[in-house]
């Protein structure tokens, strides 16, 4: 009832121009006027009520601590320093372009172009490597672009995906020499996501760049969580993103962002994409908050991410000791790891949710069947600022209660 009756509130203050701020210390409704109040609101669907509760929490396990609501995070961003510089307008803005400069310097490379969205990127990126053609695009089948943008890449650009190596393993140079024809564009997502956040060894990273410029086939880098990736590889962001042609990287991920992407690579390449990014709706009009919030998180969050990594790498081994549990990949190259539980999905989310309902501590509300272990749920860990507020051993006895609790 209190997640429903702060939800109400919040559309009622919507609704009457805010007039409650006039009266900051007005007594709270009555259980009838709260109910009178849900009667009249729009439906609510179940994704909001989970919101409300995690943000009702006073710990969480995953990600960074959240913003309480669109007023705090508009005033943090507020205090960014390029916040009193003038808005960017279709593209072009102060702020925006020393965005552009500052990552393209980061990552060695001679252009970068910021995007509203990560799929308008890659798709753009892979448009681009192919020219007129269909490809092939050469692609991990458990990769981002085939599954969570559901081959928009096939769909929306008429191209043709070509899947190179096995399940939960990321592939090599020799998967690649044979492939039964040669690929128009390489991707090498890092770390590989719906593989357990599994990186490429350098080596073989090596190798796959070495061939690709052998060939004559360019190379992309998936680097969503390249930030994350750095610290176990343990060389300059630029070191890395020299292997490849072109590189695309996120905001919103590890440095905890609104939303956005840079997409890098030659000076002629970037310029090439233009009238794509238009084609794929990134020329919108302004994009401020997400430019400040990608300058909060270079700032914030990426100094950190060596020692995220290693505070993944301590947790992941206090879970991987409690029997007929099964953490993957273990030990974790990065801040992100898979956690397999020997307990339906459906009762374990159940119960997470009913912890921080009960207990104020925010476990997560997604869970996926186990390919690890029969009838089990899968749960993903990733680490970030919040993990200040617990200890492993914290974490590890509240995961048992669940379990234990799911299981009844």
């Amino acid at each position: 009832m209190s997640i429903l009756r702060d939800l109400a509130l919040a559309w009622q203050r919507r609704r009457h121009g805010l007039a409650n701020r006039a009266r900051p210390h007005a007594a709270a409704p009555s259980r009838l006027q709260a109910n009178a109040l849900i009667a009249a609101m729009p439906d609510i669907r179940p994704s909001h009520l989970e919101t409300t509760l995690r943000l009702q929490c006073s710990r969480w396990l995953n990600g960074h601590r959240p913003a309480r609501s669109m007023q705090a995070s508009l005033l943090a961003l507020s205090q960014v320093a390029e916040a009193s510089l003038p808005l960017d307008v279709y593209g072009d803005g102060i702020a925006m372009q020393t965005l552009e400069a500052d990552v393209a310097a980061l990552l060695g490379k001679p252009a970068a172009s910021f995007f509203h969205k990560g799929v308008a990127a890659q798709l753009a990126a892979l448009r681009g490597w192919c020219g007129e053609g269909q490809g092939p695009v050469a692609l991990h089948p458990q990769c981002h672009i085939a599954v969570d943008e559901s081959d928009a890449f096939e769909h929306l650009m008429g191209l043709r995906g070509l899947q190179v190596g096995a399940p939960d393993t990321p592939f090599t140079v020799q998967a690649l020499q044979a492939l039964p024809e040669k690929p128009a564009v390489v991707v090498v997502e890092l770390p590989l996501r719906r593989a357990g956040f599994q990186l490429t060894a350098w080596d073989d990273l090596v190798a796959i760049s070495d061939w690709c410029r052998r060939e004559g086939i360019a190379l992309h880098l998936d680097g969503a969580r390249l930030w994350e990736a750095q610290p176990h590889y343990e060389r300059p962001l630029a070191e890395i993103a020299a292997l490849a042609d072109s590189v695309y990287v996120s905001f919103y991920k590890g440095l905890g962002g609104l939303s956005g992407a840079m997409l890098l690579g030659s000076e002629a390449f970037i310029e090439a994409l233009r009238p794509w990014k238009s084609r794929l709706a990134g020329n919108v009009y302004t994009l401020y908050p997400f430019v400040l919030s990608a300058f909060q998180g270079l700032r914030e969050q990426l100094p950190h991410m060596a020692d995220y990594r290693n505070r993944a790498r301590n947790l992941a081994a206090h879970l991987a000791r409690v029997p007929s549990w099964h953490v993957a990949p273990e030990p974790p190259p990065t801040n992100s790891f898979q956690l397999h539980l020997p307990v339906a999905p459906d009762a374990l989310r159940e119960t997470m949710l009913a912890v921080a309902r009960e207990q104020g501590f925010w476990l997560g509300a997604r869970t996926t069947p186990s390919h690890k272990i029969a009838d089990g749920a899968m749960v993903e860990v990733v680490v970030g600022n919040a993990a200040q507020d617990w200890t492993d051993d914290e974490v590890v006895t509240l995961w048992q209660q669940v379990v234990s609790a799911a299981q009844r």
